[in-house]
């Protein structure tokens, strides 16, 4: 009994769907005969009663509001045509005139909306591989010449926003979280044992640093084909959270390490960081907005601390024999996102010529 009265409430469904289908593929072709035979005076009541009684797909509803902006454009009812043309744009964001095919004064109307979208907002996730650009060297003891920074690999994710100035040019913004890390591998020559051999002590600190994020930047497409190449330039403004310092030393090759440390280098470090950036990459169009691959080089233009504080942190140069060197932070980034378009399209004010 229970799948019985499924089966005719599906089937109910199914007919009541089919028959507001139908419904508006008669009102469509009813209307494009109407239209045909130049009786344009009777549109406006097929096509509003259409729309009102048919639950009409994204198409036809289309098609029936083209018709019904062609009627009150040659019946000359200029504020008809705009409300007819304002709610096809709304119906159908992605709609494209045919200059080859549609009549001049449609596509004269359309081009007086706007009908592209305002802006884009969206997502992003990356990786990032950081390393400091060291400004001054500062050392409590004696550094070997094969001690050297390496980068570290860090993630980043936030929110971006896309406000498109025209087809080639985008001012794009985001406000991301931040991981940035670097190693140190200092090297210290402590003489030479009674056996002759050299004794080395190794300092490893692996620093890790969480910033909020705000990269600013100008985008230029290069064309709008299938994968829209663009460059970027602009600059990026971050705020400081945290940042540690992990250690571990050793004293010769034969010795256990000292056990591992950890140090709050914030105090030390500056708050806020300006960084330029350099971008490349490639949008492509996928549903209702663009997935977005990018490859992005940060330069830090601030000095992340001063000379003042390279011994500042008392506990790691005595523990650890490390003071902290002046630098600037380099970034390589890889990053993916997905923007969506948000539309509202209007009519353009037209200014007035004295």
């Amino acid at each position: 009994m229970k799948r019985f009265l499924f089966l005719i409430g599906f089937s109910v469904i199914g007919i009541h769907a089919f028959s507001q289908a139908t419904n508006c593929a008669q009102t469509l072709r009813l209307a494009q005969s109407v239209y045909d035979q130049g009786r344009l005076y009777e549109l406006e009541d097929i096509i509003s009663k259409g729309l009102m009684v048919g639950d009409c797909d994204k198409q036809t509803s289309v098609s029936l509001y083209k018709l019904l902006t062609l009627a009150y454009i040659y019946l000359e009812e200029p504020q008809k045509a705009d409300d007819s043309m304002l709610k096809l744009l709304e119906t159908d964001h992605y709609f494209e005139i045919n200059e080859s095919v549609d009549p001049a004064e449609f596509v004269a109307l359309y081009n007086t909306f706007r009908s592209r979208e305002i802006y884009r907002v969206g997502a992003k996730l990356g990786v990032s591989a950081s390393q400091p650009n060291v400004i001054n060297s500062v050392s409590s003891v004696e550094v070997g010449a094969d001690s050297e920074y390496k980068y570290g690999i860090a993630m980043h994710f936030g929110g971006a926003v896309d406000v498109p100035l025209n087809d080639r040019m985008t001012l794009h913004g985001e406000l991301l979280y931040y991981t940035k890390k670097f190693e140190l591998d200092l090297k210290v020559d402590r003489g030479f044992d009674i056996n002759g051999a050299p004794i080395t002590q190794e300092f490893q600190g692996f620093e890790t640093q969480n910033w909020l994020s705000l990269p600013l930047s100008f985008e230029y497409t290069f064309v709008e084909k299938k994968y829209n190449p663009y460059v970027a330039g602009g600059v990026s403004i971050d705020y400081l959270l945290n940042a540690k310092l992990r250690s571990e030393r050793t004293r010769g090759t034969s010795d256990a390490p000292i056990p591992e440390t950890s140090f709050d280098f914030k105090p030390i470090r500056q708050n806020i960081n300006l960084s330029a950036l350099l971008a490349a990459g490639v949008k492509l169009k996928i549903s209702g907005g663009y997935f977005i691959a990018e490859v992005r080089y940060l330069y830090g233009l601030t000095k992340l601390n001063g000379d003042e504080t390279a011994f500042e942190n008392q506990q790691a140069v005595w523990d650890q024999g490390y003071a902290d060197p002046v630098f600037k932070l380099t970034s390589l980034a890889l990053s993916g996102s997905y923007v969506l378009n948000i539309f509202n399209p209007k009519k353009n004010k037209i200014k007035s010529s004295r």
